[in-house]
């Protein structure tokens, strides 16, 4: 039962990597967007998930989260505990685990701990590729998860940036560094580890050294 984490650095080219590992061993590949759906179908709110995901302008976000921590509890009706779920639509992995939480519960804390239970509920069937949100983690304990971080130099980094997003090198290097600030910020604040550490991983790439092919055959290899 092959479970492989991805963390990577903005433009290192980690999603790549991870989604031609998973066509190559023939695993599901769970990204972002995965996960947001899954997360959002627990009862984690759009808000919350834009909180998680936010780079460069946090004081905007906080102030959203405010006025929603300002509002009462809306309390589950038994009409939407009947309802069919949004996400039952077919995904790639087998149902969702249903909310630990109520909706509109409290704290960031709260939702982010929803979504490490969705990552949980997500390696449970094993064969499976995931893609950032804390899963190095989440499930550093899972005896048979290989850990894998994709990193690369600042530089290189701004310029896949600038040609895959069409920024300014200006841009660029601002949406660089906040996304390295928001995620770094986001290991420590809520897993209590630094995002960058080696020791959290069993493997890390530095793909301004060694190319997308041979990191997918590195990767592929060390799964034996």
């Amino acid at each position: 039962m092959t479970v492989i984490t991805i963390s990577r650095q903005l433009g290192s080219h980690g999603d790549e990597i991870g989604a031609q590992v998973a066509e190559a061993l023939g695993l599901r590949f769970v990204d972002r967007e995965i996960i947001r759906q899954a997360a959002q179908e627990a009862g984690v709110p759009e808000v919350a998930l834009q909180e998680m995901e936010y780079e460069g302008q946090r004081s905007v976000i906080e102030r959203i989260l405010n006025s929603m921590k300002s509002m009462p509890p809306i309390p589950p009706t038994p009409e939407a505990s009947l309802r069919e779920p949004a996400a039952s639509i077919p995904l790639p992995f087998g149902g969702i685990l249903s909310p630990a939480i109520p909706p509109f519960a409290a704290t960031m804390d709260d939702y982010v701990r929803m979504v490490g239970m969705v990552i949980q509920d997500l390696a449970k069937g094993g064969d499976v590729v995931i893609v950032g949100r804390g899963s190095q983690v989440l499930l550093r304990d899972l005896p048979h998860a290989f850990h894998l971080q994709v990193v690369a130099p600042f530089k290189e980094r701004v310029e896949t940036i600038m040609k895959r997003e069409g920024l300014g090198r200006r841009e660029a290097i601002t949406r660089v560094k906040a996304s390295d600030q928001t995620r770094r910020e986001y290991l420590r604040r809520y897993h209590r580890v630094e995002w960058l550490d080696p020791t959290l991983y069993d493997l890390v790439i530095n793909t301004g050294k060694i190319p997308i092919p041979l990191a997918v055959e590195l990767v592929v290899a060390a799964q034996g």
